[in-house]
């Protein structure tokens, strides 16, 4: 219990934190585009105790598809960095992962298996 009240004052501070640091000068549109973001962000806080899903892109260690989770990071000027790099000596896997997500690769992956050509399954099964 003691472990979650803890939790629930950080997400709380966190929450103080993001809606402190709003630029001061900014025109309307600018303005309605972070109320919107701060929106989302405040709808999400509570992810941060278990962990947030981010989408990874392997062509570089800044490259993320953007999502509702990335947003609390921005409103912070946190940046997100990963190592799920491809190779780029290795063609092939350049080739096969291509600008994909990793959501991208696993829906790909499970086409592959479910389909009837046989070179598809081959090429998964690799």
């Amino acid at each position: 219990m003691r472990s979650q009240y803890y939790q629930f004052l950080y997400t709380l501070s966190l929450g103080d934190y993001i809606l402190d640091a709003k630029p001061k000068e900014i025109s309307e549109i600018q303005r309605l585009n972070y109320e919107q973001n701060m929106s989302d962000a405040m709808a999400i806080l509570h992810k941060l105790q278990t962990g947030l899903d981010v989408n990874v892109k392997f062509t570089g260690v800044r490259v993320f598809e953007y999502t509702p989770e990335c947003i609390v990071f921005d409103l912070l000027d946190i940046p997100l960095y990963h190592g799920w790099l491809v190779d780029p000596q290795v063609a092939d896997i350049v080739k096969a992962v291509g600008n994909c997500s990793y959501n991208q690769l696993v829906e790909k992956i499970i086409s592959c298996k479910q389909s009837e050509n046989s070179e598809l399954k081959h090429c998964v099964q690799r």
